[in-house]
């Protein structure tokens, strides 16, 4: 397989460098090779993102995080920002989030409990020396939603992480949503969050290891319901702005997972061979397109659009997709070397094969 070639990133950054501070310091993170000057960059960082916390000015901050010029400076500032809002001393509480990513189908709008299997996440994670610490934890009642979590500011977890009174207060403000599904088939996060003393930092972020099969167990149980038929992968409790980056990105590989394999099968019933398209689209999308490999038997393009987030690393993407692939015995793939212009249709396998690209299953890249 030739992992040389990646598709093209087309997040739009901004073209002009913009004078910030916090940028300044998280492209020195970025394009250091010394390990103490990164280290002294990092200082730097999270000095100036905890003062504008202190001031209650975060407009430093907003221009930073939409201005960042590529994507390894954009990480650096979302690690800062994590790392200022962890817990440091005894009085502070250190928050997590623990996602569940539910894939669900159904043949009529309906919706899934709010409410959260505490008592027996708690027994589970009790189980394994690797996450028992968790269960020390104060959880909140109810489940949230992925747009619910996401739409929190930092400034707010900052003062909610500054005591206990702090932190119950924050809690009981957050909104109650069910998870509501629409007919056929969907991909969906809810977390499972909480809060503790600063020692919780040393179990956020762990590999589940073998406390991820009984977790799935506890979860298909909990959220199970009458008509709904529902897969749930559990991911590792961690702090929340990591935890929503890592959810975010896993329901959008299961999506794909679930596109792709319906796409397949579909195809299937109608020729021999499948043929699949893997394109970058300008505004920063990623596209991938399932087809017969003969245009005789061409049926209705089906397109999976996936939309880069900052922190996304088009390299997994593209490996994970290529992957699941092999596993479905798919070869007739064309991965194109320019990018499509934004809001252009995917060209189908057949037409893409005479537009400069390559079998990335092949060691060189070539235009034939």
């Amino acid at each position: 397989m030739n992992s040389n070639y990646t598709l093209t990133d087309t997040r739009p950054y901004p073209a002009d460098p913009v004078k910030n501070d916090l940028l300044l310091y998280a492209t020195q993170i970025a394009a250091s090779s010394s390990g103490a000057q990164r280290k002294l960059s990092e200082q730097s960082l999270h000095a100036a993102i905890y003062n504008m916390f202190e001031q209650n000015h975060y407009l430093g901050l907003s221009v930073a995080m939409s201005m960042a010029p590529d994507a390894p400076s954009y990480q650096a500032l979302l690690n800062g920002l994590d790392f200022v809002l962890q817990a440091k001393t005894e009085e502070e509480c250190q928050w997590f989030a623990l996602p569940v990513v539910i894939v669900a189908g159904c043949n009529q709008p309906t919706t899934l409990t709010s409410k959260a299997p505490i008592v027996e996440l708690t027994a589970c994670l009790a189980n394994y020396p690797h996450t028992r610490a968790l269960t020390q934890a104060t959880w909140l009642p109810n489940l949230v939603c992925a747009e619910d979590l996401a739409v929190i500011k930092v400034g707010e977890w900052f003062k909610a992480k500054q005591n206990a009174e702090a932190a119950a207060e924050f809690a009981a403000n957050l909104p109650i949503n069910a998870l509501a599904l629409e007919s056929g088939q969907s991909v969906h996060v809810l977390y499972a969050v909480g809060y503790g003393n600063k020692n919780l930092l040393e179990t956020l972020g762990n590999n589940l290891q073998n406390a991820a099969l009984p977790l799935m167990q506890v979860w298909q149980e909990a959220m199970a319901k009458e008509g709904v038929t529902l897969f749930t992968n559990p991911l590792s409790a961690n702090t929340p702005l990591i935890a929503i980056a890592e959810a975010s990105h896993m329901r959008l590989r299961m999506a794909l997972d679930a596109f792709a394999t319906n796409a397949i099968r579909a195809i299937r019933l109608q020729s021999p061979r499948v043929g699949v398209v893997m394109a970058s689209q300008q505004g920063g999308n990623l596209m991938f397109g399932f087809n017969a490999t003969d245009s005789v038997f061409e049926l209705q393009p089906q397109v999976f659009v996936w939309p880069l987030s900052p922190v996304e690393h088009i390299e997994t993407v593209q490996h994970n997709f290529l992957d699941l692939l092999a596993e479905c015995g798919v070869e007739n793939i064309r991965l194109l070397h320019n990018a499509i212009a934004e809001g252009a249709e995917l060209p189908s396998y057949a037409q893409a094969k005479n537009i400069d690209g390559h079998n990335p299953l092949f060691a060189q890249p070539t235009n034939a």
